[in-house]
């Protein structure tokens, strides 16, 4: 009896039409929490006795990177509505082999939905990478999963792409609403949560995405409660400028600036035997090319730095 062997070992990612030739930004997902990798049947044709026919193949893989760069965070936006290459290995099913190889190119490319996360238990990106091919292009696609050459990359020396250098823990260091004007500090807050996610739609034929927005929430729950710092809350604009910086590896950072009238603040106190806090919470859809990317010098990296170390995300400029 045969016993196949469970995991994904490598999931990369890349611009489109570069995989097969010369990989332009290849990201792996490195240190990261689960990854699934599911084939299912899409739109079977259905006979009046209920009979299900084979109609098309979907492809779903979800995993859940702790290497979330600014760099990476980036190439999300670029890759959606099909951008991108996709090579994913799994696990080994003998010893000394090298996984299936399953690579999403040209013709089968996959959609692409993510959901950045940062809180006090980490900072991830979790992508969805889905495509629905029909019935023979996926049959030929796992048929040659075994068979299929891996693309190596030189940037990444690690089988799975993993790299201490990359990975992105929580570390608070400003909120500031306006920006210049800080609203806590760290000591301060009871918990905060920030995400940022896409607004998608689903192409019927190929079950792929279209991104035209991302949802932005921020909330932060703290301490200092007191009806000046209420007042203050306030009087604050509705829709502030805002800039939220988390620390990096070194003197490295990533930083959120969101020009005003983007995000909307509401704000809610709570006064019990069990606790005294003030809960603020930003939140707005953001149309995708209303986004943009600093890298280098004062922008979170160094000179030489494309977003890896760190870097700025502006939102509404």
């Amino acid at each position: 009896m045969a016993i196949s062997k469970a995991g994904l070992k490598q999931i990369v990612a890349c611009d489109k039409g570069t995989l097969s030739t010369t990989p332009v930004d290849p990201i792996a997902m490195g240190i990261r929490k689960g990854a699934v990798m599911k084939r299912s049947h899409y739109k079977p044709l259905k006979d009046y006795l209920d009979g299900q026919f084979r109609n098309m193949m979907n492809f779903n893989i979800q995993p859940e990177t702790m290497q979330a760069t600014m760099f990476l965070l980036s190439k999300m936006l670029e890759w959606v509505d099909g951008n991108m290459d996709l090579q994913v290995i799994t696990n080994p099913q003998a010893a000394g082999g090298t996984g299936d190889v399953y690579k999403f190119v040209s013709g089968n490319e996959v959609g692409l939905d993510f959901e950045y996360v940062i809180n006090s238990d980490g900072r991830t990106i979790k992508p969805t990478f889905e495509v629905a091919l029909p019935w023979a292009a996926g049959q030929t696609l796992v048929d040659g999963a075994d068979s299929a050459a891996p693309v190596t990359f030189a940037s990444i020396t690690h089988p799975r792409g993993e790299d201490e250098a990359l990975l992105r823990k929580p570390f608070f260091v400003s909120f500031e609403a306006p920006s210049g004007t800080p609203i806590l500090t760290r000591n301060e807050i009871v918990s905060r949560s920030y995400s940022i996610k896409t607004k998608s739609k689903k192409l019927e034929e190929s079950n792929m995405t279209t991104v035209d927005y991302l949802i932005f929430e921020l909330t932060l729950k703290f301490r200092n409660a007191s009806v000046a710092k209420q007042i203050e809350i306030l009087n604050k604009d509705q829709m502030p400028t805002i800039k939220l910086r988390e620390q990096n590896n070194s003197t490295f950072y990533d930083e959120w600036q969101f020009n005003s009238g983007v995000l909307t603040l509401n704000d809610e106190f709570e006064d019990s035997d069990e606790d005294r806090a003030i809960t603020l919470n930003f939140q707005r859809n953001v149309f995708i090319y209303d986004i943009a990317f600093e890298f280098g010098t004062g922008k979170g990296g160094d000179a030489t730095d494309a977003g890896t170390k760190g870097g700025t995300m502006k939102v509404g400029f």
